[in-house]
């Protein structure tokens, strides 16, 4: 197997353990490092983290790459600027986006939604669930749903094409360069972000997320009614003939 290749799988490998390690200190279980101040799923947390991995991994990999070929300076390759434009975009939505939710949070912190691991636990899918008002984590942004996609779509695109090339250095060569990330693509994850971070700026929510956790209860240690991810279920006390109506009856359920 390509030693470079082999460096950067070892290198993306190092850095997964050592995010699932600080996940496990700070108690959150193993996917920790995702999870915000609300206790929930953050997609930008999710996409700094991503970045993190495949920027860092792979420059690890090829340095590791040239060193063991014996070049006298392995440092010395290049790195597209665009690359570390990507990650940028990622950290600086990542920081404007932490600061609207501050914002969100002292405002109105009764109409966001909120989780706790032992009263509402948090879930993957808040990573692109409404976050506020009556609906929250029970219908899709559509702004953070196509921010999460393009992230998929670019991070795996970028991977495929960087393994490819190096796959493809002759034997005995070394890398020399990373490939270049697409100043097209580099343009449509900024604009991805501007209208994620548009999406997110302060609004009175229009009611209080229902059943679950809201950032107020989060100071207090007042029991869930019902967490928003318990499955729904027939009330003991419904009268006769209830099991019969439910289907059409949302009323009739707890």
């Amino acid at each position: 197997m390509n030693t470079t290749l082999l460096a950067w799988a070892v290198s993306a490998g190092g850095l997964v353990l050592v995010a699932l390690l600080a996940s496990l200190a700070i108690r959150r279980g193993l996917l920790g490092i995702l999870i915000d101040s609300r206790g929930r799923y953050s997609l930008t947390h999710f996409q700094a983290v991503v970045w993190t991995f495949v920027v860092f991994s792979l420059i690890s990999g090829v340095f590791w790459g040239r060193y063991l070929a014996g070049e006298a300076n392995p440092l010395e390759f290049v790195i597209p600027g665009e690359l570390f434009g990507a990650l940028g975009i990622s950290l600086g939505s990542a920081m404007i986006a932490g600061v609207i939710k501050g914002s969100k949070d002292s405002l109105h912190p009764e109409g966001i939604a909120a989780s706790e691991k032992h009263r509402d636990p948090p879930r993957w899918a808040q990573v692109y669930l409404l976050e506020q008002g009556p609906l929250a984590d029970r219908v899709i942004d559509v702004t953070k749903f196509q921010n999460f996609v393009i992230t998929i779509i670019l991070v795996a695109a970028y991977g495929a094409l960087t393994a490819r090339e190096i796959a493809a250095v002759p034997e005995g060569e070394v890398v020399k360069a990373l490939p270049e990330f697409s100043t097209t693509f580099l343009t449509l994850l900024a604009i991805s972000h501007a209208g994620y971070l548009a999406g997110k700026l302060p609004v009175p929510p229009t009611g209080v997320p229902t059943p679950g956790l809201t950032v107020a209860d989060l100071s207090t240690d007042a029991p869930v009614e019902r967490p928003r991810n318990a499955p729904r279920r027939l009330s003991r006390t419904a009268p006769a003939g209830a099991r019969h109506r439910s289907r059409q009856s949302p009323e009739d359920w707890e």
